[in-house]
């Protein structure tokens, strides 16, 4: 059996913690809900599970790359509630206390960390496993790479994607860029949600195929959907 890295989301458990559990508060009135939510995640992993090696990964303050390429990424989000602030800053220090390796970078989230990460241990002939709910993390299963979901406690291998959505790991690029993703404030393309998109992909096998053949004139595509691939590749490529 090879050996395992659990490479966990700490601000999606965050996030889930806070709003999942009732208003915590320690001694001095201090808000914990989401750190205690965090720590009990951490513990129940490496009780249960006892991977070989873990590394809590976390998003750091300020602008990414993605910022740079697309200026109103995440723009329509809501600030984040002060007391749900004010806990983030104490994970890290939290988890380094509770002997956990922690690792963020400056211009990456989370999720880049984890998926290199990830790619690393493969190549090192480890398994890789993603402790996240963030449906981007999809795209990365494959051999020796798999997804689990701490807050509704289920395993994501490609069978389990294909399922899901109708998809292999390998096209679910394409089907976010198609559909879009409303909570990064990524419009996808004008009036084709899900099951256009998978119209599309089992048609042309990816976004690009079903871009090229718009502009080819394939008569399988109706009028509307020819102009919508056609005036919305730029948006849809980045």
């Amino acid at each position: 059996m090879k050996p395992r890295l659990y490479l966990i989301d700490a601000h999606a458990y965050l996030h889930r913690a806070y709003h999942a559990l009732p208003p915590l508060t320690n001694s001095r009135g201090a808000p914990v809900g989401a750190l205690y939510g965090f720590a009990r995640t951490l513990i129940q992993i490496l009780k249960r599970d006892k991977p070989e090696a873990l590394a809590v990964c976390f998003d750091t303050p300020g602008p990414t790359f993605r910022h740079k390429a697309y200026p109103a990424y995440k723009a329509t989000r809501k600030e984040i509630d002060r007391d749900l602030l004010t806990q983030i800053s104490q994970a890290r220090p939290l988890a380094e206390a509770m002997g956990f390796y922690c690792v963020e970078k400056t211009g990456y989230e989370a999720d880049d960390i984890m998926a290199t990460m990830a790619r690393k241990a493969v190549e090192g002939g480890w398994e890789a496993v993603l402790v996240t709910g963030d449906k981007d993390a999809l795209q990365l299963v494959g051999p020796g790479v798999r997804v689990f979901n701490a807050s509704k406690n289920t395993w994501l291998d490609p069978p389990q994607i294909s399922e899901k959505l109708g998809i292999p790991p390998s096209q679910v690029v394409d089907y976010l860029a198609i559909v879009g993703d409303a909570s990064d404030n990524v419009p996808g393309l004008r009036g084709v949600g899900p099951v256009g998109a998978l119209k599309l992909l089992k048609s042309y096998g990816s976004l690009k195929g079903a871009i090229a053949a718009a502009k080819k004139g394939d008569k399988a595509l109706t009028p509307k959907l020819t102009q919508t691939l056609k005036e919305g590749e730029k948006g849809a490529d980045l």
